[in-house]
């Protein structure tokens, strides 16, 4: 069985080294990045020096020096991991086995480029790694695994990315055995919800405080860390990003406090912030133009209780 692995690194890397152990590999392909720092050109140095051919995609080479390329290589599967760009149809045709997506979410339900942000954000216990087959449209293919995995209380979409990451080794064997057979490949239901959703924008990857609760809040904190940097709110006229926050736990709801309020900053027993139905939570790590902080060491900047996180951008001199 010869394979090409499509993959963004390091996302792949599991998946790399199952294929190069057992002698399956034959090259890797990746998406060009315009960042001549990116990690993406030192991994692709790397496995260039482990003896595999590479290639680098983008949207002006895939419809023919990809091709070219991918014909000479003659795969069996060519097997893709985070991959952004649409495969032409008539590279599509080429392996011998087809090719087979690797998506980080339950199909049909988690259709899309960004599926954990929405499944964290939206509180779903549980998520799945679905091998399907690649067709002219997105995420629309014949299922031919799927490998349930949950979605544990507190985790961050960058947690939940490295877990599924690390998975990926213990199915890929099976994932090449089923693949050689048709009759292992079944249509997605025409049961569930077929949801396509986009990457976030911005109002959707920001704290709403006056209609989100602190579980809403906490979920979209997670779903934001790392890819986004954190949810985005805002002090006192700036930007900030709030990568970690704790629900705090047998406390009596507060009356009288506005959503996003400061009820308590203090360098030592930290920054607390009253949510809807006057809850709280503690923020412990933000991300501001003064660097990545604890809300403790944040406290430090000036923050004293009245004073609000906003949904928007205001000014001091507009904040009550």
């Amino acid at each position: 069985m010869k394979v090409i692995l499509i993959g963004n690194f390091p996302t792949s890397i599991s998946l790399y080294n199952y294929l190069s152990k057992n002698e399956l590999l034959i090259g890797v392909c990746f998406q060009e990045s315009n960042n001549l720092l990116s990690d993406q050109i030192s991994w692709e140095n790397s496995i260039q020096k482990d003896g595999y051919k590479t290639f680098s995609t983008n949207k002006q080479n895939l419809n023919k020096e990809f091709i070219s390329w991918l014909r000479e290589q003659a795969p069996d599967i060519v097997l893709v991991c985070g991959f952004s760009l649409k495969i032409p149809k008539d590279a599509l045709l080429i392996p011998t086995y087809g090719f087979l997506n690797i998506h980080f979410g339950k199909l049909p339900e988690n259709r899309g480029p960004d599926p954990l942000f929405w499944s964290i954000k939206n509180q779903e216990k549980n998520t799945a790694i679905t091998i399907h087959q690649m067709d002219e449209n997105w995420d629309t293919g014949k299922i031919l695994l799927e490998h349930s995995t949950p979605i544990i209380p507190g985790e961050t979409m960058g947690m939940l990315n490295s877990k599924m990451s690390y998975a990926l080794s213990e199915i890929i064997e099976k994932t090449i055995r089923l693949a050689v057979s048709n009759e292992n490949y079944k249509p997605q239901s025409l049961d569930k919800p077929h949801n396509y959703r986009f990457a976030p924008n911005l109002s959707e990857t920001t704290i709403i405080w006056e209609e989100q609760t602190a579980d809403d809040i906490e979920n979209l904190v997670n779903a934001c860390n790392p890819k986004y940097g954190g949810a985005t709110t805002y002090y006192q006229g700036s930007s900030i990003k709030i990568l970690e926050v704790s629900p705090v736990n047998g406390q009596v709801p507060l009356l009288g406090k506005t959503p996003g309020e400061i009820v308590h900053a203090h360098p030592q027993e930290g920054l607390f912030i009253c949510c809807k139905y006057g809850k709280l939570l503690k923020i412990n790590i933000i991300s501001s133009d003064a660097g990545i902080l604890t809300g403790n060491k944040y406290v430090h900047l000036g923050l004293r209780q009245g004073q609000s996180f906003t949904s928007q951008l205001k000014t001091p001199s507009m904040q009550v």
